[in-house]
């Protein structure tokens, strides 16, 4: 799954960003990457979010803003694809290139929280708690706007998620680093062959082979890019897809912990909390999932 680049073209005689409020089955599914900033609001929605090496669970009022150059895409829900008319993704998204409004306006003294914010994104940034709704709230009217009205507006939402106290960068620094090194193609292949083969016994000298790099230098190259070793990649990749089924199922945590690649039940609990920070169950319970 080597992420596509996609060329966007946000910039025309009618307008300097592009943005659009819809309602669609599900959102696109493609790891992609492009040279714009890209905020997506979603305002109903549910699936899995993958963010250069981040992966989580997300759902309603999930509020993203990514810098350019950083692979991502929104999975909906498998209940998302099943032709049902009566279930929408809803969703805000704005696109826009840095210098939309000229290469002096982000350098201006009045702009520098969004200048701040848009450093951040580089590694992904999301608001969170009541925060996300109220800010993602502005980036919905900035939609229902033309003219110069949706230009103040947007800048008004952009300030305001400049000012969000209750936020979390996504992709770690090591994978941003890559990419801004040329390295999208190599990071993204040994990534998307964890995401590929997470749910099976996937060893560290079969994640090298598939690389085409011997075992030491893999390793070397995979904690000097993520900051993280092999094993720190593959466990966070199978706790995300661990979150999916512990909400979108009624199987017994053992079986989740069997169908995402683990062997040992008491060692999935643990790389569980160490990473979510809470047990599957109190996970499971905190969505109200009644099983």
């Amino acid at each position: 799954m080597k992420p596509i680049f996609i060329e966007k073209d946000t910039q025309i005689a009618e307008h300097s960003f592009y943005t659009r409020y819809a309602e669609v089955p599900h959102t696109y599914n493609k790891f992609h990457f492009h040279k714009e900033y890209e905020l997506l609001y979603n305002i109903e929605n549910s699936g899995t979010r993958f963010v250069g090496d981040s992966i989580h669970r997300f759902g309603n009022n999930d509020l993203v803003l990514v810098g350019p150059n950083i692979p991502h895409f929104w999975q909906s829900d498998d209940l998302f694809f099943e032709s049902n008319p009566k279930l929408k993704a809803r969703v805000v998204l704005v696109q826009f290139v840095e210098d939309f409004l000229g290469k002096q306006f982000i350098n201006a003294p009045e702009m520098v929280l969004i200048k701040n914010l848009l450093e951040r994104a580089a590694q992904g940034i999301q608001v969170r708690g009541k925060e996300a709704h109220i800010v993602g709230e502005k980036f919905y009217q900035v939609t229902q706007y033309s003219g110069w009205k949706r230009l103040t507006k947007l800048i008004e939402a952009l300030c305001m998620m400049s000012e969000a106290k209750d936020y979390v960068l996504l992709a770690s620094q090591g994978f941003c680093k890559s990419q801004n090194k040329g390295n999208e193609e190599r990071i993204s292949l040994i990534f998307n062959n964890i995401i590929k083969n997470y749910n099976i016994d996937y060893k560290l000298e079969t994640a090298a082979e598939l690389a085409n790099m011997n075992k030491t230098a893999f390793c070397r190259y995979i904690k000097k890019t993520t900051s993280k070793t092999f094993s720190e990649v593959l466990n966070e990749v199978r706790i995300g897809f661990a979150c999916k089924e512990l909400i979108n199922s009624n199987y017994l945590i053992s079986i989740i912990a069997y169908n995402s690649g683990y062997q040992n039940v008491p060692y999935f609990n643990r790389q569980f909390r160490k990473i979510k920070l809470c047990s599957p169950q109190e996970y499971r319970m905190k969505y109200n999932v009644a099983f």
